[in-house]
C-alpha cells in the first residue's frame, strides 16, 4: 500500500480518476481558468456536456451579461448531475477533457491532460519517497548527475552538498527539490528514474516501471532504432493506453514510400505476435530464461527479477530489440530451439533487410529510433555526430556503417535530425565512456573524411570543425 506523503500536489491523482462533486466546484473552475478555457462558451459547454438548454437559458436569464457567474453556474449545475449529465459519462474529468475536444478547445483539453500526468507523476513520486528518504545511500552523486543532466540547478546542488555530512539530511534537500522539479515537469520522473538506475538500479526500475504504466505514450507508437550490428527488427505497438512522454515526432515520409514504410512496421508486429504465441505455447522454465537473459545482458536484471511470467519477460526482451536489432530476441530462440521463431525472425530479417537497401535518410529525418518504453537517455550516456550531408545524397545503411566502423560495437542510434548538417544522436552504457572515447579518438580521421563537423561524447565536446576565413590582399 502507497504511503502517505507528506507533499500535498495541487491536484490529487484521485480528482482526475473519481467522479466530481460539488465540493470541487472551486478547483474544476480554478482548472479551466489555468487551461484558458474561454468562459464565453459556457452555454455551448453546458450543452456539450448534458445540461438541458432550458435549464442554461434560466442561468443566462438569472445573470444577463455576466459571463463569470454564468461559466460558475454551469458548472455547478454539471457538478450536481442535472438533467442529462449522466448520460455523458457523468460529472468526471474525463468528461469534460471529452466536451472540450468536441468543441475543439484542444489548447485547454491538451492542459487539462498535462495535468493529470503531473498529477500522477506526483503520486508515482510520493509512493517510492518513504523508500528513496531510507535507501538511497549517496544522494550527493545522485544530485551531481542529475546537475549535469539539467534537472536540478548548481543551487539545489549546493544545498544538497551543504547538508553534509548528514546523509539522512541530504536525501531531504534532494528529494523536495526532486518533487518541485516533477510538479513543474512531469517527465522529468523518467530521467530521475534512468539516473536512480546508475545507484540503485531496483528502485530506478521500479519507478521507471510504473511511468511506462501510466505515463509513457510510446506503447501506442511504432518506433524504430538502428543498432549498429546485422540485426533487424522493429517495435510493433501495443494497444495499452498510456500518456505521452513527448510528443508523436512525425516521420517525414514522402507519400509514395509511405505504404512501404507502414509494411514493414506491420511486418514486425506480425512478426512478434506470432513468436509470443509460439513461445507462450510452450514456454521454457522461467528460472532458465531469467538466467540466460541476464548473462547475456546484465543491465536487464532488474527488469527481469520484476518479471512474474514468461509474457512479462518477454515484453523486456521486445524492449531492447529495435528497427535493425533483434540479436537478443533471435538468441533466446535459438538457446532453447524454438525453431518456428527461428524462421520467423529469418523472414522478417529478410525483408528489412531491402527496405535498409533501399530506403534513405530523408525518409527518416526527426524520426526517434529507439525501443518502445524504455528510458530515455541520459546526457551522460549520449552521443552526437554532426555531418555536413545533404539528406538525399545518403542512405539509411550510410549512417549503419559509418557508426559501426568508428565506434565498434559500443552505441545505438537514437535519433537522425536534419538542420543545416544531418545530426546523429545515439545512446552508449555509461560504463563504456571511456572506452568510447578512446574508439573515437582512433577513428576521428575517417570520420572527418566523411563530413563530420562536430562530435561530443556525454558532456564534452571531442571534435569541432573550425572556420577558416582566408583573406586576400590584393597589392595595387
Amino acid at each position: 500500500m502507497a504511503a502517505k506523503s507528506s507533499y500535498p500536489s495541487e491536484y490529487p491523482s484521485s480528482f482526475f480518476c473519481s467522479p466530481l462533486t460539488i465540493a470541487q466546484l472551486i478547483d474544476v473552475l480554478n482548472l479551466l481558468k489555468s487551461c484558458h478555457f474561454p468562459q464565453a462558451r459556457w452555454h455551448e459547454l453546458g450543452l456539450t456536456l448534458g445540461l438541458h438548454k432550458n435549464t442554461l437559458d434560466v442561468i443566462e436569464k438569472n445573470h444577463p451579461g455576466d459571463v463569470s457567474r454564468c461559466f460558475t453556474e454551469c458548472l455547478s449545475k454539471w457538478l450536481s448531475k442535472a438533467d442529462n449529465v449522466h448520460s455523458k459519462r457523468g460529472a468526471t474529468f474525463d468528461s469534460l477533457s471529452d466536451a472540450l475536444k468536441s468543441m475543439n478547445e484542444n489548447a485547454a483539453a491538451d492542459k487539462l491532460d498535462q495535468e493529470k500526468r503531473k498529477a500522477k507523476a506526483i503520486e508515482i513520486f510520493n509512493t517510492h519517497h518513504p523508500l528513496l528518504s531510507q535507501s538511497l545511500s549517496d544522494p550527493v552523486s545522485v544530485a551531481i548527475m542529475l546537475q549535469r543532466e539539467g534537472v536540478i540547478t548548481g543551487q539545489v546542488l549546493a544545498s544538497v552538498e551543504s547538508a553534509s555530512p548528514s546523509v539522512p539530511n541530504q536525501r531531504e534537500v534532494l528529494l523536495a527539490a526532486m518533487r518541485e522539479v516533477i510538479q513543474n515537469k512531469y517527465s522529468l520522473l523518467q530521467t530521475f528514474a534512468s539516473v536512480l538506475c546508475k545507484f540503485t538500479g531496483n528502485l530506478g526500475a521500479v519507478i521507471q516501471r510504473d511511468y511506462d504504466r501510466y505515463l509513457n505514450d510510446d506503447k501506442k507508437l511504432i518506433k524504430v532504432m538502428i543498432r549498429d550490428d546485422d540485426s533487424m527488427s522493429t517495435d510493433a505497438s501495443s494497444t495499452e493506453s498510456t500518456p505521452p512522454r513527448v510528443p508523436t515526432v512525425e516521420i517525414a515520409i514522402p507519400q509514395c514510400m509511405s505504404d512501404e514504410f507502414t509494411s514493414i512496421q506491420t511486418s514486425y508486429g506480425r512478426m512478434l505476435y506470432n513468436i509470443r504465441k509460439i513461445i507462450k505455447k510452450e514456454p521454457p522454465p522461467l528460472d532458465d530464461v531469467r538466467e540466460y537473459l541476464c548473462c547475456c545482458r546484465s543491465s536487464l536484471e532488474p527488469k527481469l527479477s520484476l518479471c512474474s511470467n514468461i509474457t512479462e519477460i518477454l515484453r523486456a526482451v521486445e524492449k531492447e530489440c529495435s528497427l535493425i536489432n533483434v540479436r537478443l530476441l533471435q538468441s533466446l530462440v535459438e538457446e532453447f530451439d524454438i525453431k518456428e521463431a527461428e524462421k520467423l525472425i529469418t523472414e522478417y530479417k529478410g525483408i528489412l533487410k531491402e527496405f535498409c537497401r533501399t530506403v534513405k535518410i530523408s525518409l527518416c529525418l526527426n524520426e526517434k529510433f529507439e525501443a518502445l518504453g524504455g528510458s530515455p537517455s541520459l546526457q551522460c550516456e549520449t552521443v552526437t555526430y554532426v555531418f555536413d550531408w545533404e539528406p538525399d545524397e545518403h542512405m539509411l545503411q550510410d549512417i549503419k556503417q559509418i557508426i559501426s566502423k568508428t565506434s565498434g560495437k559500443l552505441v545505438k542510434i537514437k535519433y537522425i535530425k536534419k538542420g543545416n548538417s544531418i545530426i546523429v544522436t545515439c545512446s552508449f552504457p555509461h560504463s563504456l565512456t571511456g572506452a568510447l572515447i578512446m574508439k573515437l579518438n582512433e577513428n576521428l580521421e575517417l570520420l572527418m573524411k566523411n563530413g563530420l563537423m562536430k562530435l561530443t561524447v556525454g558532456y564534452c565536446t571531442i571534435w569541432k570543425k573550425q572556420k577558416v576565413e582566408i583573406y586576400v590582399v590584393l597589392s595595387v
